[in-house]
């Protein structure tokens, strides 16, 4: 390793490392001032659980700053470099400019990666314990005050309908399950259907289940095994938040639900997003370099706004792409990476005319 390489690679991670701790601060102190606040004084929430709560957010809130911290480290060190006339001096040297920068984009792969392992090992485990957090204490759950719900193609063809189904205590009320097969059609009622995690199976309670072919056959049931044999993690699946799983357990979720038939497209473009988020600091590395290169004629504060007017730009585009994926209006993979390949492509157009 050249000594440009070590010496930029050191400012860079340096700075980086300052960046995430600053943007990291600056958003829990924003969320706890602006969104939990309330709530922690209307549930008296402990000290300590608001720690606990705040320690397992904070890889989620490394996954959304750490591109910015990036883009922000590139900036400094890089367009520090361009203003002091290093860059100048090197390829006056002989040094291009693609070879000067292959550390800062090496770092930003290699980043990338640690982003994305960062999520699958321990973002996903942190979120489900921030999410039981949340709904344990930051919360008041209403068992009663559910709506009704339905599931449809599920094992052995049945449907399944509900007056109020509670996703917390996986619990229902007023329960209707049909299917119709060789001419036969099944029906059953009960009072309310619950999740018997020691058995693995959906229990019926208090009902009837009734045969209707050429006569009626009615049996009275007490308690007894639901004719289903789906999990609550896959009948739930796109209401579980989607950081709290791992890429392998969304894309179960998605050959569950087509499978069943249900529309998917959430999920998909959760999944494919899981990839897409980490690879964005690869992605910013590229739109640092040019514009850092221009500092020399505008000026830190001009690299700054151009960070933030990039940071906005990108999540409204994210945004605009993942709605249009969940409507179903464009395919899922193209939505997760739209964002990435336009600003990607954008960066890398705005390098090749860098002048050096």
């Amino acid at each position: 390793m050249k000594t440009i390489d070590r010496y930029l690679l050191f400012r860079m991670g340096s700075i980086l490392l300052q960046a995430l701790v600053a943007l990291t601060l600056v958003y829990v102190f924003i969320d706890l001032f602006t969104h939990r606040m309330i709530d922690i004084r209307k549930f008296h929430v402990p000290n300590d659980v608001v720690v606990q709560y705040y320690l397992n957010l904070l890889p989620s809130v490394i996954q959304r700053i750490a591109p910015f911290s990036l883009l922000i480290a590139a900036l400094l060190v890089l367009g520090d470099a361009a203003q002091n006339n290093e860059v100048t001096a090197l390829t006056a040297s002989g040094v291009s400019l693609r070879r000067f920068v292959r550390a800062p984009i090496l770092l930003a792969l290699v980043f990338a990666g640690g982003l994305y392992l960062l999520d699958d090992r321990i973002g996903t485990k942190s979120a489900v314990e921030a999410d039981r957090i949340v709904r344990g204490y930051f919360s008041d759950v209403d068992i009663k005050a559910r709506g009704g719900k339905s599931w449809s193609n599920l094992s052995g063809g049945w449907t399944c309908d509900f007056q109020k189904f509670n996703a917390v205590a996986l619990t229902g009320e007023g329960v209707t399950m049909i299917k119709n097969e060789d001419n036969k059609f099944f029906w059953i009622d009960a009072r309310r259907i619950y999740w018997d995690a020691a058995l693995g199976n959906w229990m019926l309670e208090d009902g009837s289940s009734c045969v209707i072919d050429e006569t009626i056959t009615a049996t009275p049931i007490r308690v007894a095994a639901a004719p289903i044999t789906e999990t609550p993690e896959m009948l739930l699946a796109d209401e579980i938040p989607a950081e709290t799983k791992t890429a392998k357990e969304l894309r179960e979720d998605i050959k569950n639900a087509q499978a069943r038939n249900v529309p998917a497209a959430e999920l998909e473009v959760d999944y494919h997003a899981k990839y897409a988020q980490p690879v964005l600091s690869f992605v910013m590395i590229w739109l640092a370099i040019p514009f850092a290169m221009r500092l020399r004629r505008g000026g830190l504060a001009i690299g700054f706004a151009s960070s933030v007017i990039i940071g906005i730009t990108y999540l409204i585009v994210y945004a605009i792409a993942t709605s249009l994926g969940d409507a179903e209006r464009i395919s899922p993979p193209v939505a997760a990476w739209a964002a990435n390949a336009i600003f990607l492509t954008i960066g890398m157009f705005m390098f090749w005319r860098t002048p050096t």
